[in-house]
């Protein structure tokens, strides 16, 4: 897991005033919204006896604690024990860890590290034109490492086996597939368009008609974010545009969770929500049934597996993501491990695309 970075961990809609459980590998932390609108983050864990915070409830932008009512503020310093009586000092101990966070795009985005504000990176800067398009929200987990998983969102060339049933036997096959990725200090971006898709008799040619042309661009954002931007027409003057959102929220080496929104520009109608929903939703799970398989789930190093010019755009992510391990910017989080003293269940909704 790397440290320093702003993590994609919650959909903004789902923190409410009541405490949420948030699983980043073994750390938990508990969000909440204060009466103002506020998200508070703090580590799920109380001084005390170690009690899970998000099993506690809220008032007047506190947390207390489910086991004995300690009272903790936004910046996680305990201002009441009611064991105690009113004048007595509380310890400076009596604290809970607090981390910065911010909303954007639908999410909530939570630092973990310890480099001071000025020095952290921005969050994730994308395209105006997504907000004028229909968003549907879902989550689900899938067996599999979250770079991993990730890397299938970077990769241009898997579509025609992967997808073969669903999509990807209409790309054009036999063509090298190469380009230039655009890239900084934390993320890259990479375009490819497809001369056309095959004739078939689907919504796609009966909506636009013949051999419609794909342009797919994608981009990473360190440390678990991704965008995919995928645009199909015929140039007279309308293309329908498909835009994923992506946060891969990592539970374990072989588990994450996985937090979309599809944006459409076509067929707006919210009835029609829930079809897109499960229509994105088999997207992915193709992508997981494979990745599941690899038989490296962590990240390997670049040298022990082969590449071709395809898989660039994923070769700058593993470039990026090895260049903070080696500068230290790596935990020494218990990946292997499920025991803490705070953990409990957290149910993670699949029936949005049952």
């Amino acid at each position: 897991m790397l440290k320093n970075f702003w993590y994609a961990c919650e959909f903004s809609s789902e923190v409410t005033d009541k405490p949420k459980q948030v699983k980043i590998f073994d750390l938990r932390f508990v969000l909440y919204r204060t009466f103002e609108g506020q998200v508070v983050a703090l580590k799920d864990q109380c001084p005390h006896r170690g009690a899970a915070l998000s099993l506690g409830w809220v008032k007047d932008g506190c947390i207390h604690c489910p086991y004995h009512g300690w009272k903790f503020q936004a910046d996680g310093k305990c201002t009441e024990i009611p064991a105690n009586a009113p004048e007595t000092s509380i310890s400076k101990r009596a604290r809970v860890d607090s981390y910065s966070v911010r909303e954007k795009y639908g999410f909530v985005w939570l630092f973990y590290g310890d480099l001071v504000e000025e020095d952290r990176h921005p969050l994730p800067t994308l395209p105006e034109y997504i907000s004028g398009l229909h968003p549907v929200y879902y989550e689900c987990t899938e067996n599999a490492n979250y770079a991993r998983i990730m890397e299938a969102n970077l990769d241009f060339a898997h579509v025609i086996a992967v997808h073969k049933k669903s999509f990807g036997q209409r790309i054009p096959l036999h063509k090298t597939i190469k380009y230039k990725v655009e890239e900084d200090e934390f993320s890259g971006v990479a375009t490819v368009n497809y001369d056309s898709l095959g004739n078939s008799k689907s919504l796609l040619n009966f909506l636009l008609g013949g051999r419609p042309q794909m342009n797919s661009r994608l981009s990473f954002f360190l440390p678990n974010f991704t965008l995919s931007e995928i645009s199909i027409g015929r140039n007279n003057g309308f293309d329908m545009k498909f835009v994923i959102l992506v946060a891969h929220i990592p539970l374990s080496d072989n588990t994450t969770l996985i937090k979309r929104v599809l944006y459409r520009n076509f067929l707006t109608f919210p009835w029609l929500d829930n079809f897109f929903r499960k229509l994105d939703y088999k997207l992915a799970e193709e992508d997981a049934s494979v990745v599941a398989t690899l038989h490296t789930q962590t990240m390997p190093r670049i040298s022990q597996e082969i590449h071709v010019a395809a898989d660039a755009l994923a070769l700058s992510y593993r470039k990026l993501w090895q260049k903070y391990l080696e500068m230290g910017w790596g935990t020494d989080v218990s990946v292997g491990k499920s025991a803490s003293s705070n953990g409990h269940s957290v149910e993670v909704s699949t029936s949005l695309v049952k």
